[in-house]
Parts: C-alpha cells; structure tokens; sequence
C-alpha cells in the first residue's frame, strides 16, 4: 500500500510539474475522493443498521397484528450503538422494499406505528365472509 501511494505522489508531482495539472484541480480531486468515501462508509453503514433492525423487529413483533413505535426499535438496538436517524432511516428503507408498513392514527407524528405487510391474521379479528348475514 506504502508503494503505491509513493507511486501516485510521484505521478501527480510529474502531471503538475508538466503543466497537465494543478494543485487546485488535486486538491479538487482529494476532496471528491474524500466526499466518495464518507458516502460508501454512511451506505455501508445504513445497509449493517437496517438488517439489525430488521433482526430486532423480527423479535419484537411476533403476534400477529402487533406494531411498534420507532423508539421501541430503536431501544432494542440500543441508543449508545446507533443514532435515531439511522434506525428511522432504516425503518422506511424496510418500507420501501415492502417489509413494513407504518400506521398513522393522528397527524401527529408521535402516533406512527410500524408493522411487518405481511401478517398471520390475528385470532381477535375476523372478515366479513365469516359474519353471517341476520336473519329476517
């Protein structure tokens, strides 16, 4: 590793000595190397939270029609680990890819609530094929 990066200091210092580049355009280019980086290590990290997230949710909603609030996942995957805004951006990433679902009751954003699409059907519930129609 040491030698290739004496190798790429060595031809950068060639290009500019040469006139081909300038040190505004490598310093322009540490700094999108840099910003590149920093965007694979949050994507990196975003794809490691939301699969501990769903490993967690998996645990938490094992009733059928259970739900759960953003900060009861983000408890069980513990606040000193990962941010709020790296557990909610993983919980809509699940939404996105149809894994969950959220359930608003209010306008309120406190009363989000989120739940797996697809469910066993509750035992406390039942459909109208097995309602029988009142008899006249």
């Amino acid at each position: 590793m040491k030698k290739l990066e004496t190798c790429m200091n060595q031809t950068v210092t060639s290009l500019v000595q040469q006139g081909l580049l300038s040190f505004s355009q490598v310093n322009q280019l540490i700094k999108q190397n840099k910003r590149k980086l920093k965007r694979e290590e949050k994507r990196i990290r975003a794809v490691e939270v939301k699969d501990i997230v769903h490993e967690k949710l998996t645990e938490l909603l094992v009733e059928p029609g259970a739900t759960v609030k953003h900060r009861s996942v983000w408890l069980r995957v513990g606040r000193a680990d990962f941010t709020r805004d790296e557990v909610l951006c993983a919980l809509r990433s699940l939404r996105e890819d149809k894994v969950l679902q959220n359930i608003r009751t209010s306008g309120n954003n406190f009363q989000v609530f989120w739940a797996f699409v697809a469910q066993p059907e509750s035992p406390s519930f039942s459909t109208l094929d097995d309602v029988e129609a009142p008899k006249q």
